[in-house]
């Protein structure tokens, strides 16, 4: 944390989402992108994050394939997943302790914001 601000990497495989989330969450914490899960993996090496927002349904490795690198490389790191669909759909490819919140698509705003500053 920064300032008293949290530093936040989100991560999707559509640039419209990324801009979005960014845009929603930048007047509360420090944001940023990476555009798929190796991407992700670059930034994290580069900079730490208190927590980290992953979109299941991604070109390449998909969302929990990502956290479990974040959990295992970082495991001080908050890992937030969303999806459109339901947890249950997604819990064969989910390890128990895996994801430390779960935000259903589609989502409000306010929800993600609520997420990213509680977890």
């Amino acid at each position: 944390m920064k300032d008293g601000r949290k530093e936040v990497l989100v991560v999707d495989d559509d640039p419209d989402v990324l801009r979005s989330f960014m845009r929603l969450l930048e007047d509360c914490a420090d944001v940023k992108i990476a555009l798929g899960a190796e991407a992700a993996l670059k930034v994290l090496a580069s900079k730490h994050f208190d927590t980290v927002v992953v979109d299941f349904n991604m070109k390449g490795p998909h969302g929990g394939w990502l956290l479990r690198q974040v959990r295992d490389k970082y495991p001080e790191i908050e890992r937030i997943l969303l999806s459109g669909s339901s947890y249950s759909e997604l819990s064969r490819w989910l390890d128990p302790g895996l994801v430390d919140r779960f935000l259903e698509k589609p989502l409000e705003g306010e929800e993600l914001i609520e997420a990213v500053n509680e977890v």
